[in-house]
């Protein structure tokens, strides 16, 4: 659904908390799911590039 998204959208998303939807996404980054586009510590994008790949076949 969000193949590109902040923390912020993640937040909305999940009704939690900013530290806990921050959390859950350093998570799918470490993992190697989703990558941090920015290169900021505030206002961070990232995105699911698998699924980017996917959609652009």
């Amino acid at each position: 659904m969000m193949p590109r998204f902040s923390i912020e959208r993640v937040r909305l998303a999940l009704n939690t908390s900013f530290p806990t939807a921050n959390a859950a996404v350093k998570v799918l980054e470490t993992l190697g799911i989703v990558a941090e586009l920015t290169g900021q510590k505030k206002n961070r994008s990232y995105s699911y590039q698998s699924y980017i790949e996917l959609m652009a076949r």
